[in-house]
């Protein structure tokens, strides 16, 4: 079947297309870093909860702190979220809109799905122990699970945009957008990488608050950067089993151009190798003693390789349009009285964002004795 792509709006690019596409993958890196936390960090305190109530009081103390700082990730993630998703939509708006009215219903639900989750998150940091008492845990499982569906349809769509020759029989089956792009093969490899990826991410925050505090609570802070090290460790082991797997299930051309058939996607591929490796080594030994150096280390490979695997993930999409979808021959028409102030803005945005997490995080983990 001959799939049916739109055209482009018969508007030219604001900007060069090599541009666009880097603000994309650097505007994915920094969504992506919140959105891990907000993703796994409710189930990550649920866990030290209930060590707590065995009577760790490290544990008890942390999950407090964990649940508390949860929406403010949830913000910074929606926040940063805006801006990959406009690139998205701007060079690959025929794909994307398409395949997000192929699937409707599932999309349009994502936005639901946020918003019961930040009710759960606030429901539980502002007033757990009224309004749920022994049950507040629950909050932060249901919004976990909201915040998983919410990736289970991103995948979906994600995957879907880059099969147009799927859409015609999908509006068929489904005429009222309730489809989904269940017949791909590396739907739930993807998705598993993805939240696996997002665990690992997640430990090295933990031990991010343990920097925070080994100046302020040296036990507690060693004991911070001993759990986010270990859980970094462990759980990257486990991610490069599922990042095989979602390699192997890639149509062999693709798969093939990270091995050396395509040059950027290559580089991109061996870099993430060397530098998962280098925050392994830094987080093997921050896990054993609990230093800062050491765990500094794991945090620098490990955000680098965050920032490879972005480049990998574009690269991805690129290989699987590259036969039918040519956003190079879209008019270029820059316009400098925007871009230029966009790029200021930006970069005021971002050191914005840091001086506002810098305030928040003193605001919310003064060095205070913990609750009983």
């Amino acid at each position: 079947m001959t799939p049916i792509i739109p055209d482009f709006q018969p508007i030219p690019f604001p900007a060069p297309l090599w541009l666009l596409k880097t603000l994309l993958v650097l505007g994915f890196f920094l969504h992506a870093i919140p959105m891990n936390a907000a993703l796994m960090g409710g189930l990550f305190a649920v866990f030290y909860g209930a060590k707590g109530r065995q009577g760790d009081a490290h544990a008890a103390r942390f999950s407090k702190t964990l649940a508390a700082s949860l929406p403010i990730f949830l913000s910074f993630a929606i926040t940063q979220g805006i801006v990959p998703l406009l690139f998205l939509q701007l060079v690959y708006g025929p794909l994307y809109y398409a395949s997000s009215i192929v699937m409707a219903v599932p999309w349009i639900a994502v936005l639901g799905l946020l918003l019961i989750g930040y009710l759960f998150l606030y429901t539980y940091k502002l007033d757990w122990k009224r309004v749920a008492g022994g049950r507040a845990p629950w909050l932060l499982v249901a919004a976990s699970l909201a915040f998983l569906t919410i990736a289970f349809f991103f995948t979906n769509n994600m995957t879907l945009m880059l099969s147009p020759e799927k859409w015609q029989g999908l509006m068929a089956a489904h005429p009222y957008g309730g489809a989904l792009n269940l017949s791909e093969a590396s739907l739930w490899p993807r998705l598993l990488h993805m939240v696996i990826g997002a665990a690992a991410i997640t430990g090295l925050i933990v031990g991010c608050f343990g920097l925070f505090w080994a100046k302020r609570d040296a036990d507690y802070g060693a004991w911070l950067i001993r759990q986010g090290a270990g859980t970094f460790f462990v759980i990257t082991l486990i991610e490069c089993v599922g990042g095989f797997w979602f390699l192997m299930a890639l149509p062999r051309e693709q798969m093939m151009a990270f091995m050396g058939g395509e040059q950027i996607g290559s580089i991109a591929f061996i870099a993430s190798l060397a530098l998962t490796f280098v925050a392994l080594v830094g987080s093997a030994i921050a896990w054993r003693n609990g230093k800062a150096a050491p765990f500094k280390v794991a945090v620098f490979g490990g955000l680098l390789t965050m920032l490879t695997m972005s480049v990998m993930r574009h690269m991805l999409r690129e290989y699987a349009t590259a036969g039918f979808f040519r956003p190079q021959d879209v008019a270029v028409h820059i316009q400098w009285d925007l871009l230029i102030p966009f790029v200021i803005l930006a970069v005021g945005m971002i050191a914005y964002l840091i001086w506002l997490a810098r305030v928040a995080f003193s605001a919310y983990f003064s060095p205070v004795a913990p609750e009983a």
